[in-house]
Order: structure tokens, then sequence, then C-alpha cells
């Protein structure tokens, strides 16, 4: 069709050529749009990729300090269970390096956990009570270093270490509220939140 025909015959026909034209262009035009929407898209997804591998490599460096944080802590109850001799000095150096790390990067339910059984060894409290806080503490510990749902009982803690820990009149109810084990030895928690909160 010659250029002169083509004009005559799209003034014939009216708009036909420009429904024409937008219908042929109109994959286009959804190419150039599929093609922008991918793009930021694939954006936005390398970024949450780069998020989510420092969130992840944060969580690693944590993770690794929460260990080297529960460490020393966690031998000095095991050598006490164990009965082995710990000089005096090595004793402090090690809870007071604890106190201060888990301090920084210890949970809530961590710290709180460590005061309470400090604060009892500090006040002479019963060895049931102790046995209970210490339990309680390691718990915590496995909760702040990556056990958020664990499952073991107190008893279970105590019992790799402890032969009788189920059966001994000391440690049969070690798991009841914590301000009735208190009554039951006639210890007085000198924490004032224990007799709200139960602990």
């Amino acid at each position: 069709m010659t250029p002169i025909i083509w004009l005559a015959a799209s003034k014939e026909g009216g708009t036909d050529w420009k429904i024409t034209l937008a219908a042929a262009s109109l994959p286009a035009l959804a190419s150039i749009i599929a093609a922008v929407i991918a793009a930021r898209s694939a954006r936005v997804a390398k970024k949450s990729e780069i998020e989510a591998q420092r969130v992840r490599e944060l969580e690693e460096r944590i993770s690794e300090k929460k260990y080297d944080t529960y460490k020393p802590m966690i031998d000095l109850f095991k050598d006490a269970l164990d009965r082995q001799a710990v000089d005096e000095n090595t004793h402090r150096e090690r809870i007071s390096a604890f106190a201060t790390w888990v301090a920084i990067f210890g949970s809530d339910e961590a710290i709180k956990a460590f005061h309470n059984f400090m604060q009892a060894t500090y006040h002479s409290a019963p060895a049931p009570i102790l046995m209970r806080l210490y339990a309680d503490f390691v718990l915590a510990a496995r909760r702040d270093m990556g056990y958020p749902d664990t499952v073991v009982t107190r008893k279970e803690i105590l019992g790799s270490r402890i032969t009788d820990a189920h059966t001994h009149p000391l440690f049969v109810e070690i798991d009841k509220p914590f301000m009735e084990l208190c009554r039951d030895m006639h210890w007085t928690p000198p924490w004032p939140s224990a007799a709200r909160h139960g602990g």
C-alpha cells in the first residue's frame, strides 16, 4: 500500500489505525514494565539477602561470645559439683569475669537467674535452694544460647551430676513453686521480687 493510499485509508477508517497501533505496542509496553519490576525486585531481593547474611554473621559472633561468657561459670559449677578444689582467687576471678560479661551478653532471664543464685550463696541458702537456683540458671543459659524451646527439667539437669536427684528427700520437691520451697526450707530470699514473682 502506497503512502497516499494508506493515508486515505486511515482517513476513511477514522481511529482504526490508532487502535491498531496501540494494540501493537501493548506487548512491548508490558515487556518494559515487567523488566522494570523484575530489576527492582532483584535489587530488593539482593538487599534482603545481604541484610539476612549480616544478621546471620552478627548472630554467630554473639553466639560465640555467649559461649565464651558462659563457659567459665559452667566450668566452675562443674568443679563444685564434682567436689574439685578451686582456689579462692580463681573462684573470685571466674565469677567476677562472668558477672561482667553476662550483664552485657546475657538474656534478662539469665541475668536474673545468676543474680538469684549468687544472692542465695551470699545469704547461706540451704542446699536444695542452691541446687534449684543452679538448675534455673543452667536452663536460662540453655535458652539464651540457642534453645529457647528447651523442655529439659531441673531434675534432668541435676541428675547428670547427682546420683539420687530423683529420690533424695532434699530434691524430691525441687520443682514446687519457689516460695513454697523456701518456706519448707525455712529460708527467706533476700531479693524483694521473689515473693511477688515466685522466684
